[in-house]
């Protein structure tokens, strides 16, 4: 019977408060409430109240054209007609408002879940970014130790290399507490270099490296030091290391010149 409470009818409330309820499940639960039911007349007024507050509680939206006419269509269009059992009073809320309340909500969640969203977009860009720089950071970190790697073993090969000749260098001028070493290899004809105690150059100058074949210096090629005095540079290629007379090193403009110009820091025979 209808007047009886039953939870199925409870479950027909939410529905009903939205004026989503059609055909037999509406006549049934509308002949309960005439009869009185006190606990589902209560649970109503607290949907109802629930939407309104939602309806009062959400920031006004300028409705699109196509939602505009719906809700006029729904605030024109004839009442149907009354069935057998009489209508239970809806306490001047109007059928249509729940809808419109249930679409803001709608739209509220929406606009919440973008936000969220976009929140995680944002955290995984970061998350990407951050991954990126180490990976960069490492590329760099391995392409530094193949680098130092290579020139260990180019130096091994030169150092370890039969018959090497070591040729030392010693300060002059403003350097007189700098050294430097030559190592020499016949068989490849190529030289490591060594330099130690020598001071910093402004960013325009260099060291640059000679060795003097046949009276006339050639250059051997161009290095810095680091913060300790210690610089270095590979001679890839001696001509006729057996004429190879003396080795020195001077203070020349950045990027090196082809006969020395500059003051003598390093010296040796």
């Amino acid at each position: 019977m209808s007047d009886i409470h039953t939870p199925r009818l409870e479950e027909l409330l939410p529905a009903y408060a939205l004026g989503a309820l059609e055909g037999e499940e509406l006549r049934e639960l509308e002949e309960h409430l005439a009869g009185g039911c006190a606990e589902c007349q209560g649970l109503l007024d607290l949907w109802s109240g629930d939407l309104e507050a939602i309806a009062a509680s959400v920031t006004p939206i300028e409705p699109s054209e196509t939602t505009r006419a719906r809700v006029l269509r729904l605030a024109s269009s004839p009442a149907p007609a009354a069935s057998a059992a009489p209508a239970v009073p809806r306490r001047g809320f109007p059928r249509w408002l729940p809808a419109v309340a249930a679409l803001l909500l709608l739209a509220v969640w929406g606009i919440a879940g973008q936000m969220r969203l976009r929140a995680e977009v944002e955290r995984l860009t970061g998350e990407r970014d951050r991954l990126a720089l180490q990976v960069s950071t490492l590329g760099r970190e391995v392409s530094l130790a193949r680098s130092e790697a290579e020139r260990a073993t180019q130096a091994l090969q030169v150092l370890a290399a039969p018959g090497v000749q070591s040729v030392v260098l010693a300060g002059l001028g403003s350097t007189p507490n700098a050294a430097g070493h030559a190592y020499l290899n016949p068989r490849r004809r190529d030289a490591l270099f060594y330099a130690f105690d020598l001071p910093s150059l402004p960013p325009d100058k260099t060291y640059e490296l000679w060795f003097f074949s046949g009276g006339k210096p050639v250059p051997a090629g161009t290095f810095a030091v680091d913060e300790h005095g210690v610089g270095s540079v590979r001679v890839e290629r001696v001509d006729r290391p057996e004429s190879v007379e003396a080795w020195a090193v001077t203070v020349e403009p950045r990027g090196g010149v082809p006969l020395p110009t500059g003051e003598v820091v390093l010296k040796g025979a």
